[in-house]
């Protein structure tokens, strides 16, 4: 018969076992105050014999912090993954964990996406997290009433990739990724490109299509016409129409390496080539951009860096360490990676 795992240890029977108070345990098991090598060492051994873990949720109760925090960034492709990395590693070192959340299209059947939103961002609070790390996309898509509710409880917020009025943030530093799209298209001998933008709504597009639009234009002899969608779906018929136009566009920025891959099959299907007929440039690099025939030129994020920067700025504002009372707004760095999509514009 299968005996019984001996259960962990109290403070109480650690006192017992070493003669000394509850509050004096608890002190050298907290390493708070001055406490003797020696006394320290009884209770340490004791702790380890008895298998002595912690029970976070008094101390939680104690100190009013549960070194939790809340995460709704989905997983969404391999950038976000790697976001999501940072993130762990980070809380990690700082001894925290995280519960993850989002709104996943399996719950948002029969309900409104805000009100599942809602519902996930509760259950959080609910939960006591010290913190929250927003993802891009979900904080445009918050209404008012969402928006001053987690306000008003007055919990440090870090968003990614996206700025409200009450958080820090963590962003790609979109000036420097899209004037490197634009310096490499002009440095090929482009001077009539096109980029396929993504919907306004969303700050990271919004500064993409601004820096890249300018950029080509301080060149003085290059022009860019810009499409923006909302949806793959229209993809498609948005990069038909760009090649359709005149003069046509001899290459394309695309706002993300998903656009691209798109483009890529519209260009195939057109009897095209990349890039003898037509340069593309993404911009993440996504697991797949090398994958690509031929392999994708994009602006490589660095997931990694955005999620710890994301975790240890929320742990920082939980914990009181940042004397800047107003929102923080940092930025990470990026670069050109080359690859075959890309190639010199042909004289005529």
């Amino acid at each position: 018969m299968m005996q019984p795992r001996p259960s962990a240890a109290s403070l109480r029977e650690i006192a017992k076992e070493t003669n000394l108070s509850i509050t004096t345990v608890s002190r050298v098991l907290r390493e708070q105050g001055e406490i003797s090598s020696e006394t320290r060492k009884r209770v340490l051994d004791a702790a380890k014999r008895k298998r002595y873990r912690p029970n976070l949720l008094v101390r939680a109760l104690q100190t009013g912090k549960t070194r939790t925090m809340g995460v709704m960034v989905p997983p969404y492709d391999s950038y976000w993954t790697q976001v999501v990395a940072g993130i762990h590693d980070a809380l990690a070192e700082a001894d925290h964990v995280y519960i993850h959340a989002w709104c996943s299209e399996q719950l948002t059947n029969g309900g409104s996406y805000n009100h599942i939103l809602q519902e996930q961002l509760h259950r959080l609070i609910d939960r006591r997290v010290d913190g929250i790390i927003l993802w891009a996309h979900l904080a445009p898509l918050y209404d008012k009433r969402l928006v001053k509710d987690l306000e008003a409880r007055d919990l440090p917020v870090v968003t990614i990739d996206h700025e409200l009025p009450f958080a820090d943030s963590v962003e790609t530093d979109e000036k420097l990724g899209a004037r490197l799209a634009a310096r490499h298209l002009l440095e090929l001998g482009h001077r009539h490109v096109a980029h396929l933008a993504w919907d306004d709504s969303y700050k990271w597009a919004q500064l993409r299509r601004s820096y890249f639009e300018k950029e080509i234009a301080s060149a003085g002899n290059a022009t860019c016409v810009t499409m923006m969608t909302e949806k793959d779906e229209e993809v498609a018929s948005l990069t038909r129409k760009l090649l359709a136009s005149g003069p046509r566009p001899t290459a394309i920025f695309a706002c993300s390496d998903r656009v691209a891959r798109l483009i890529y099959e519209t260009v195939n299907q057109m009897g095209l080539r990349i890039p003898d007929d037509l340069s593309v440039v993404g911009f993440a690099d996504l697991e797949f951009a090398s994958w690509m025939q031929p392999g994708l030129t994009t602006i490589r994020q660095d997931g990694i860096e955005a999620g710890r920067t994301a975790a240890r700025l929320v742990v920082d504002r939980s914990e009181g360490r940042l004397e800047e009372a107003k929102p923080q707004h940092l930025r990470i760095s990026c670069r050109l990676i080359k690859r075959g999509s890309t190639a010199p514009q042909k004289s005529k």
